[in-house]
């Protein structure tokens, strides 16, 4: 059995697996992240990633719940390890375990945000600490932006850095970085949310008159350049936006000018409401997804 084991841990994709059992995933560069199947909440804590031994794991930052594609199943399913085996091998397996109520972990305790002593320069590597791979050999990793965005509060203080990292398959990691101070007393940069409500992309550049409002940090830098005009945008993509501190643009007009597909067209709707209801005029444009 040890070797069977092995053999599926190692052979067996775990995305897959996942989404053929149920759980909805969005790639998030090399990761990808869902609502947890094992706990309710609505907001992606399940996140599943490769080691540096290759092996591709899962953990729940709400719940605390991690482990491989065999404790997966065995999670899931409510078996043992050796009905999870026959499971993988094709057998009939039975309902999932309905999810959980518990009071999910806060990962960021005792993690304490300061304004940055240092900076972040595109094309240098920095050293980063992963709160969500706290004990794993994930803990500290190396990261090479090829793009730095710098939020700032309203005060124009500087909050902290959105990354870019582009991938060879043509995909991108965007963290969220700011520098802390952790349990330990270490100071460094590390993987963690801006504080809610999140200041609005560019918006130290913020004029008078209209606002026209992109969906990611590259895009809207690319059009201020080229047309000098208001644009501003959001942190966390998606499912950034209620998260957003969009009272800076209470009474605006505003252009929401989106990715002309299903998501970017759902996106820009949730803008229009929540600027709706603080006195906004808006306007929504769609444009061919880059």
């Amino acid at each position: 059995m040890a070797n069977d084991v092995e053999r599926l841990r190692r052979d067996v994709p775990l995305p897959a697996t996942a989404e053929s059992f149920g759980v909805t995933l969005e790639q998030d560069g090399d990761e990808w992240v869902a609502c947890c199947p094992f706990h309710a909440e609505d907001t992606p804590s399940f996140t599943i990633f490769a080691g540096k031994d290759h092996v591709q794991r899962f953990q729940c930052f709400g719940c605390g719940k991690r482990g491989d594609v065999m404790d997966f199943v065995q999670e899931i399913k409510g078996v043992d390890l050796k009905e999870a085996i026959r499971i993988l091998g094709g057998g009939k397996a039975g309902p999932n375990v309905q999810p959980r109520k518990v009071e999910a972990r806060d990962i960021y305790a005792g993690i304490v945000p300061l304004d940055p002593a240092r900076t972040i320069v595109a094309g240098q590597k920095v050293t980063l600490y992963n709160p969500k791979r706290a004990g794993t050999d994930r803990e500290w990793g190396s990261f090479v932006p090829s793009m730095i965005f710098p939020y700032r509060r309203a005060d124009g203080s500087m909050l902290g850095y959105v990354l870019r990292h582009d991938l060879g398959d043509g995909g991108k990691e965007t963290p969220m970085v700011m520098w802390v101070r952790l349990p330990s007393g270490k100071e460094c940069w590390s993987r963690f949310p801006f504080p809610k409500p999140r200041p609005l992309y560019g918006l130290e550049f913020l004029r008078d008159g209209q606002v026209i409002i992109v969906e990611g940090e590259k895009c809207r830098d690319k059009l201020a350049r080229a047309s000098g005009r208001n644009i501003l945008s959001w942190p966390g993509g998606t499912y950034g936006i209620n998260h957003a501190d969009w009272s800076p643009l209470a009474g605006r007009s505003l252009v929401i000018w989106h990715d002309d597909d299903d998501p970017g067209r759902r996106t820009a709707d949730e803008i229009a409401a929540i600027n709706h209801r603080q006195g906004c005029s808006i306007k929504i444009v769609g444009r061919i997804a880059q």
